[in-house]
């Protein structure tokens, strides 16, 4: 499998990821692949299974997912923050990512996609102080 993520944008992306969820009981994941054969939301929506975000306490894990080489993206949020953002939201989100993944720039286009999600998990979400937990990894998952 070829290397779809060098270490600098494995740390910027968990880094990104971190900040984010420093404000907010919510979680975020970030699943990069080199291609995708159908619809990316539907490709979302399989590794958002597989990566078991739908079993947060509160179903408010939102996960990135990217295409490199297909140039294709969604972003997919559970049930709770769904219903909270509504589907103009994520239109939003992904629109305002575009520009930087047309310049190929998709680390940085992640990283600003993923502030944004924080600021909303904060607003819906806000962190539980101690009683919050890291319920998923913020490991960045690939797949060739």
């Amino acid at each position: 499998m070829k290397e779809l993520l060098s270490a600098e944008q494995q740390t910027a992306l968990q880094a990104a990821i971190s900040s984010a969820e420093k404000a907010c009981s919510g979680e975020i994941r970030v699943h990069i692949a080199s291609t995708c054969t159908r619809d990316a939301l539907v490709e979302a929506r399989y590794w958002f299974q597989k990566l078991g975000m739908h079993k947060t306490a509160l179903r408010n894990g939102i996960l990135f997912y990217l295409a490199v080489d297909s140039h294709q993206y969604a972003i997919l949020g559970d049930q709770g923050i769904h219903e909270k953002v509504g589907q103009a939201y994520w239109e939003g989100v992904r629109d305002a990512m575009k520009p930087q993944l047309q310049a190929g720039d998709w680390v940085a286009a992640l990283c600003s996609g993923i502030a944004q999600a924080g600021e909303a998990l904060a607003t819906h979400f806000p962190h539980a102080g101690d009683a919050d937990v890291n319920e998923l990894s913020d490991e960045i998952s690939t797949s060739a």
